[in-house]
């Protein structure tokens, strides 16, 4: 019950230095697209989505999800990618996080996915981007789309949250055809959530980002530390950090770079090579 009442005064805290407000906005959710790209032009061969999605009492419209989805569009080839979020804040606005996250396994992650199969069934590249319990609608829907897609899955997880008595290897337990390929990441930092999110998941590749995390370590480190790594600056609501990210080990570097649309197949490929189920790379704070 403590950990329960840490995790949800963590919660708390991190609305508050984000400035988060209560959901009053026009019903824009579900499946939203940014940019230029759009999926209903009909294309012989789309290549590839990215789709980011949000947490637990987190909206996507007009919030981190929509600014991510743009900063990512601003970054790739409009003719190739199309980027969108995915907002399911009528599920997410809960008082226990455990429905929520039950929400997001059992209805928001099947409705991505039949949103995205939706608008094309020939994609050939889909990353899926969650932060939460936002990391079980991805891994829902990236289980329904490697069955119903011949397309190359990437999840990326932002602080997954497992809640208690739940099994973390549901997360990113997913069956790729043969003619596909799957890979996910796990990024995550040491904060008031503690073993609610500080997870080394089975079918990830686990990346521990604590240490440039700073004294106050926040729950949305993780997503807020991405989004820099895409844009080269964090976002407004990290304002506790300033400057470009840490974000290489060994001379490999993470974050935005380890995706197919930052960087083409031979990025791909690097990643599909790293191991998962690994104890965390540690990322430092020497650059």
């Amino acid at each position: 019950m403590a950990s329960k009442v840490t995790f949800a005064l963590a919660a708390i805290v991190s609305l508050v230095i984000c400035g988060a407000t209560s959901c009053k906005e026009p019903p824009n959710k579900g499946l939203q697209f940014v940019g230029k790209g759009r999926p209903e032009i009909k294309q012989s061969a789309p290549k590839g989505l990215v789709i980011v999605t949000h947490g637990w009492i987190e909206k996507g419209r007009g919030d981190w999800a929509e600014d991510m989805a743009a900063a990512i569009a601003g970054r790739v080839d409009a003719n190739d990618w199309i980027c969108g979020y995915f907002d399911w804040s009528d599920g997410a606005e809960t008082i226990n996080p455990t429905d929520a996250a039950r929400f997001a396994r059992d209805v928001a992650g099947p409705q991505l996915a039949r949103q995205i199969l939706k608008t094309n069934r020939n994609w050939r590249h889909i990353h899926l981007l969650g932060h939460s319990c936002g990391c079980w609608v991805v891994s829902e829907a990236a289980k329904i789309l490697a069955k119903e897609t011949q397309a190359d899955v990437h999840l990326t997880f932002f602080d997954a949250y497992v809640p208690a008595r739940w099994d973390e290897e549901s997360l990113a337990d997913v069956n790729a055809s043969a003619e596909a390929e799957f890979w996910a990441e796990q990024y995550y930092t040491r904060d008031l959530t503690l073993k609610w999110t500080q997870h080394n998941l089975r079918f990830a590749h686990n990346v521990d980002i604590s240490a440039v995390n700073g004294v106050v370590k926040d729950h949305n480190f993780p997503w807020q530390w991405y989004f820099a790594t895409v844009s080269g600056k964090y976002p407004r609501q990290a304002f506790l950090h300033k400057g470009r990210p840490i974000c290489v080990v060994g001379g490999l570097e993470y974050g935005f770079a380890r995706s197919r649309e930052a960087g083409g197949a031979d990025s791909w490929e690097k990643s599909l090579r790293l191991p998962t189920g690994n104890e965390a790379v540690e990322l430092t704070g020497k650059r």
